[in-house]
């Protein structure tokens, strides 16, 4: 499914305005009602496009259905609204709204054209579709139907191309991309799907040769229809790059040919090309890892990156992705001063690469600059600290212990110097490291001791959970919910604690072979619950 989700979105992506562009659709009949309409505000509509072109779909769909209701008579409204829908994964409601649309505007094609896709994408993308084969037998249908008033919107034809090739019908699926192909030499979207296709019937070609058992004549007309569909498909990618350079999936699927013929120098070219055009494309970053030394991927990705720069509208918020990379490679060959550069750069141009955090707090720390590591590695955490410590989680063994370490050094330097906010965000990647009582006790007190009380009854939640029998923890609890979490039910549970710290407390006390320091805390527990009970039966 995930092959050809892809599929699909590149596909789509090649069409220009009628599927992704920042203008309505160029209609093939009129889209207005013959009743004269206002003209809607401009500023509505520029909230519209702008969202759908910055891909907030699920906001531009809202501003979309708000010109539906200023000019119901407007058709181009309503697909567009319905095709951020569909983007956004409100497949119910484009449904909805597009099939309403086929009676009020019976004659605009568009409509059960953006329905056709709508199906299509509900049927590759929504997990909890009952019956996808009905869906694209439904969308094939629905495109059929508009090419049969219309030839030639490639938007449709390259519709029932796909749902054809979903069907498993790849012959018709072939005939219908080639023909949008014919139609529309200049655009790329057929080509792309007609690649996909050679490269789906490659990759089973290839299986079915691994597989052995042919004859000679078998194996020999095997290797010709392998060649065969090895061409095409580096022919038709090769065309649609050509056709479309704003696009990186061709690219990445160029790469993928090379790959499967182990030609991994060909491959990183290819996947170097696709991030100089989109530095987020979707590709396997490991091929460099593994076949380039430290200091060639770090080229490597220099290398792209100034590419991209050299782009028109590049973007510093994706070039920080490369920038990014190219700090993984130098941290990688321990180039500590230049990595944490790079890492500093990509989150100045893109501050959502939180991750950066982490490997600029790793090398200021190598470098002996512990108010930086502090500064990085708090600010990481506090985005989230258990994703932090999945992270760290993840490094092999003893990486991980180093790590740990060193975060338990930063947390506790925090504390020393009075940075009392980075020591408990810090102790809360330790929390969900170590996940034991202390440690959960450690970051509720720090919690506390900085107004954060939810934060600090979810800790001594978590480390009841660990030690559900200690005095302590149930007073210190019970104090949250006490005094600073006041409410009738808090109240309630409070007492409940109190009395509970209390009961234990007396039965461990009556063990008098308990060590002294343990009986001296349990003793202050026993002291404080009591306290605190009182008060609160005032």
């Amino acid at each position: 499914m995930h092959l050809v989700r892809t599929v699909l979105a590149a596909v789509l992506c090649s069409l220009g305005a009628a599927a992704c562009a920042a203008s309505p659709p160029r209609p093939s009949a009129p889209l207005v009602a013959p009743a004269v309409q206002e003209p809607a505000p401009v500023s509505l509509r520029e909230q519209a496009f702008g969202a759908e072109n910055q891909g907030r779909f699920s906001e531009a769909a809202e501003a979309f259905l708000k010109l539906v209701k200023q000019e119901p008579g407007r058709a181009e409204w309503v697909v567009a609204a319905g095709r951020c829908l569909g983007r956004s994964g409100r497949f119910r409601d484009a449904i909805d709204l597009l099939d309403q649309a086929r009676e009020t505007f019976p004659g605009v094609i568009e409509v059960p054209a953006m329905l056709a896709r709508t199906y299509l994408l509900k049927s590759e993308m929504d997990r909890g579709a009952l019956d996808p084969r009905q869906l694209r037998l439904d969308a094939a249908a629905l495109a059929e139907g508009v090419l049969a008033i219309d030839p030639n919107p490639e938007d449709s034809r390259l519709v029932l191309a796909q749902a054809r090739y979903m069907l498993g019908e790849w012959e018709e699926a072939v005939r219908q991309a080639e023909e949008a192909a014919k139609r529309a030499p200049d655009r790329a979207g057929a080509h792309v799907l007609l690649g996909r296709i050679a490269l789906d019937r490659y990759r089973d070609l290839l299986a079915t040769h691994a597989a052995g058992n042919l004859t000679p004549q078998a194996e020999a007309d095997l290797v010709a229809a392998i060649d065969t569909q090895r061409k095409l498909a580096k022919a038709s990618f090769a065309r649609a790059a050509k056709l479309d350079p704003s696009r990186a999936h061709p690219h990445v699927m160029l790469a993928q040919i090379d790959l499967l013929e182990h030609h991994d120098d060909e491959a990183r070219a290819h996947l170097q090309d696709a991030l100089a055009t989109d530095p987020d494309a979707a590709i396997d970053h490991s091929l460099f890892d593994r076949t380039l030394a430290w200091q060639d991927r770090a080229k490597a990705y220099a290398d792209v990156l100034a590419r991209y720069r050299a782009t028109p509208g590049a973007k510093p918020a994706k070039g920080a992705t490369l920038r990014w990379y190219e700090g993984r490679a130098l941290y990688a060959g321990e180039q500590w001063a230049l990595a944490r550069t790079a890492f500093e750069e990509a989150l100045q141009q893109n501050a959502e690469a939180t991750n950066s955090h982490y490997y600029a707090a790793m090398c200021a720390f190598q470098l002996g600059l512990h108010d930086d590591a502090e500064n990085h590695a708090a600010a990481y955490a506090a985005t989230g600290a258990n994703a932090f410590a999945e992270v760290v989680r993840n490094l092999p063994g003893d990486t991980r212990g180093q790590v740990g370490s060193i975060l338990k050094f930063l947390a506790d330097r925090a504390f020393q110097k009075g940075r009392i906010d980075h020591s408990r965000d810090l102790n809360h990647v330790l929390a969900y490291l170590l996940d034991s009582a202390d440690a959960w006790n450690n970051r509720a007190l720090l919690c506390r001791d900085t107004g954060k009380f939810p934060e600090a009854l979810d800790a001594y939640e978590r480390a009841l959970k660990k030690e559900p029998d200690s005095p302590q923890l149930l007073n210190d609890c019970a104090v949250i919910l006490h005094y600073h979490l006041k409410s009738a039910e808090n109240l309630a549970k409070a007492r409940t604690m109190y009395e509970r710290a209390i009961q234990l407390a007396e039965k461990q006390l009556a063990n008098t072979t308990i060590p002294a320091e343990l009986r001296e805390r349990t003793q202050q527990a026993l002291t404080d619950a009591r306290a605190n009970l009182a008060e609160l039966s005032k």
